[in-house]
């Protein structure tokens, strides 16, 4: 990582809370997506992200609808490992098509 990024990170982890949390709650994001990249190597859940956790939601992400077909038939295996392995509190997945979401930005 760059020593600006790093310096820029550690500047706002410092920030008074509110900011603070919400860095930490997109840090939490960012490695539950790395961590759903476990549950299949199958190629069109590479068009799939992990965009939010709201309650017992967990919301996703995909770059084309035709991604949101097999996770349709496939749901109730991915909660379960969302659960078991993630430790995720959930029962409901809400996706929704961002034509952006392959765009990968580098991760701090």
């Amino acid at each position: 990582m760059h020593d600006d990024a790093v310096s820029l990170i550690g500047t706002l982890r410092q920030q008074p809370h509110p900011l603070r949390d919400l860095i930490e709650r997109a840090e939490r994001i960012s490695a539950l997506d790395n961590a759903l990249r476990q549950w299949t190597q199958e190629p069109w859940f590479q068009s799939i992200r992990l965009a939010n956790i709201r309650g017992d939601t967990v919301v996703l992400f995909a770059s084309n609808a035709a991604a949101l077909v097999p996770l349709r038939y496939r749901q109730q295996e991915l909660l379960s490992f969302l659960r078991d392995s993630l430790k995720l509190s959930c029962t409901r997945l809400e996706t929704k098509v961002r034509l952006s979401v392959n765009r990968r930005f580098t991760r701090v």
